[in-house]
């Protein structure tokens, strides 16, 4: 059997070759596929093949035989070529995001576990996904009565159930009883022919009810969740409520429009060319290798801050690691009294935007959120939160502002020079008065302390948690991080 195997390598190999047609045709319309096989020397064996038919298409494999780091640094540096194949096993099939490198899955191999292909095609149909169109191929033989039983026993009864109840529902039962059931069904298949025909007297009636108790065990799971799913409807949660917190999340974490306003700011201070042309591009070459270690780039990088995004562009999201590592690089520099930094703690602004002297304080209040559990037991979770806050005139005698008018601050532009001298003396006035702030951010922190415990409260209340109650423990003086001076410009 092995010699009969090892003679089918290659061109008569009809499985491969009809997938290399298929393969090449989803590279000619433009799409950069993932091939899913179940087996590790299966899936370099059809690199293999690929690498030798597909003449300037870049083919890489990724496998379990590859520790979890090489496999990302292999996935990237695949993406790096224009026209490209990944070959990978169900390693690559959870937990890798690979919507920006790949827009299509061929299943090579058929899984057992119908949930695997979600898997698989969820790596790339997903959200950050650049493209329209996203493809995905289950690939079978019409001959091969295994693929036959694995799509009618599995697959498509998979399908029917998550149509019908919108979600997918896992295969209940073990792997064995799955296994059983395919097998079964070979035998028992309708298309079959001659199949059950062969089975001895009486096996018939002991395997058939074996597929029908599958089906009716996976089909009373699919009725307990849709059951559920009426139980725990969401009628009691209301759609302002869920809006009104989703509006705090996103002021509180920024859009596309503050990372961009960000990035391209930081980046110029920090020496780098910023040009803008539909994308952005960043010249790296000039920036500081502390800044180039921080982001963990160099060269140009050529960034988009909203989707979509095309192929050589980078989608600079909040959670991007060169915005993480670029904003850490600008706080930790600012923070540290040894460092040189770009930004500064303190500044004195001449601007327009006032029509007297108004000061900015960037501040970070600290909780302790204490959760009492039914049996007693209390948990304690440290929480920061960092807000501005704006008065006008002096800071002996403070004139409150509202939050949006403290943000609206953030939009000055210096209209005017500032003597050093003048600078410190506005500044040295405030920090004169430090122990009057820190009385009025005290009381700020306790307000938003309430903040903090009413959205608590609003979770447990909609996730019906009973027997557990919170409070929140300001953690005082607040710090104040930065201070900063706007005078109005006169004349």
């Amino acid at each position: 059997m092995a010699r009969e195997a090892e003679s089918l390598y290659g061109k008569p190999d009809a499985k491969l070759q009809k997938a290399i047609k298929l393969v090449s045709e989803l590279v000619e319309d433009g799409f950069k596929p993932i091939v899913f096989c179940r087996f590790i020397p299966t899936a370099e064996y059809v690199a293999a093949e690929l690498r030798k038919k597909l003449k300037g298409v870049e083919v890489a494999a990724v496998t379990g035989t590859l520790p979890p780091t090489e496999r990302e640094m292999r996935v990237e540096e695949l993406g790096g070529h224009e026209k490209r194949v990944l070959v990978a096993t169900d390693c690559l099939s959870e937990g890798i995001n690979l919507q920006g490198h790949f827009d299509a899955v061929f299943h090579y191999d058929l899984s057992w576990n119908p949930t695997r292909h979600e898997q698989r095609e969820g790596r790339v149909d997903r959200y950050g996904q650049p493209k329209g169109t996203v493809r995905a191929l289950t690939y079978y033989g019409v001959d091969n009565q295994i693929d036959g039983v694995v799509l009618d026993v599995l697959i498509r009864k998979h399908k029917e159930i998550r149509n019908s109840l919108g979600i997918s529902v896992p295969v209940p039962g073990d792997t064995e009883e799955v296994v059983e059931a395919i097998f079964e069904g070979l035998l028992l298949r309708e298309e079959g022919g001659s199949a059950a025909q062969q089975l001895l007297p009486g096996l018939e009636e002991y395997l058939k009810p074996r597929k029908e108790e599958l089906f009716g065990r996976w089909e009373s799971v699919r009725d307990r969740e849709k059951r559920s799913r009426t139980m725990f409807a969401q009628e009691t949660v209301k759609v302002e409520e869920v809006a009104r917190e989703l509006e705090a999340v996103r002021s509180a974490i920024g859009g596309g429009a503050e990372v961009a306003s960000f990035a391209k700011d930081a980046f110029r201070t920090h020496g780098a060319v910023v040009s803008e042309n539909g994308n952005v591009k960043i010249d790296l070459s000039e920036v500081p290798r502390s800044v180039k270690d921080a982001v963990g780039a160099e060269g140009t990088i050529t960034a988009k801050f909203e989707l979509p995004v095309r192929d050589g562009e980078v989608y600079l999201s909040r959670t991007h690691p060169i915005i993480e590592g670029l904003a850490s690089h600008v706080m930790d520099t600012a923070l540290d009294p040894l460092a040189e930094s770009e930004a500064r703690r303190c500044g004195v602004t001449v601007t327009s935007l006032v029509e007297r002297r108004t000061t900015l304080l960037l501040v970070r209040y600290r909780y302790h959120i204490i959760t009492r559990l039914a049996d007693g037991e209390e948990k304690t979770l440290l929480a920061e939160d960092c807000q501005l806050a704006a008065f006008a005139g002096s800071a002996s005698d403070p004139q409150w502002l509202g939050s949006e008018e403290a943000e609206a601050l953030l939009r000055a532009k210096p209209e005017g020079n500032v003597p050093p001298d003048r600078a410190e003396y506005f500044l040295k006035q405030v920090v004169a008065q430090g122990d009057t702030l820190k009385e009025w951010l005290g009381v700020a922190a306790e307000e938003r302390g309430e903040q903090l415990l009413e959205v608590h409260r609003r979770v447990r209340q909609a996730a019906r948690q009973k027997g557990v109650r919170h409070w929140v423990e300001p953690k005082l003086p607040p710090d104040v991080l930065g201070v900063y001076v706007y005078l109005p410009k006169r004349g």
